[in-house]
């Protein structure tokens, strides 16, 4: 959490000592759909969606969008024993609303961040009780470039982990998110 807020902390000190710079165009109008589809690594392997509709276009120079984030995650976790190692995994599926600020750099280059909370279903096949369900929360940073008016690429770095019966879980989502992105 705290590499999130400080790469926002810098990127915004950095937009607000060069007002004059002029890089930064129209924010997405409202009524803005941008959807995007992407695989995930580091904690495991992984593969989310996400969709954000833009609902303000005048927020400073930006846009806010609120949305919704799904995504699994199978994190292969090594268990060793006396004779041999034994390879257990885990993994988890989350459903969580985001709300995101978004700046248009370019009119093709987009940087944005945001959080996110909902609940995860975290399932661990070893244990006699292997379902887990708990609250999630997430802290992203990201880009996205726009190579057409409505087909892209984007990266996320998400910081996400679970809450539950069980105390704190540092085993959330797929931290670096890369995959393509739709703009309708």
């Amino acid at each position: 959490m705290k590499k999130v807020v400080l790469l926002v902390l810098v990127a915004f000190m950095t937009l607000a000592v060069c007002p004059k710079a002029q890089a930064i165009e129209d924010p997405n109008p409202t009524g803005t759909l941008v959807v995007g589809a992407r695989a995930g690594i580091f904690y495991g392997y992984g593969a989310n969606f996400v969709a954000d509709y833009t609902v303000v276009d005048s927020w400073w120079m930006g846009h806010f969008t609120v949305g919704a984030y799904t995504g699994f995650n199978w994190n292969p976790n090594p268990y060793f024993t006396e004779l041999n190692e034994t390879r257990y995994g885990f993994w988890n599926w989350a459903l969580m609303p985001r709300a995101t600020y978004g700046l248009n750099i370019t009119d093709d280059f987009e940087v944005h961040a945001g959080v996110m909370a909902g609940f995860c279903v975290q399932r661990w096949p070893r244990y006699d009780d292997p379902n887990r369900f708990l609250f999630t929360h997430g802290e992203f940073a990201g880009v996205r470039y726009l190579f057409t008016d409505n087909f892209g690429v984007e990266a996320e770095v998400i910081y996400s982990s679970n809450f539950g019966a069980h105390g704190y879980d540092p085993y959330g989502m797929s931290y670096f998110n890369v995959g393509f992105t739709f703009k309708f």
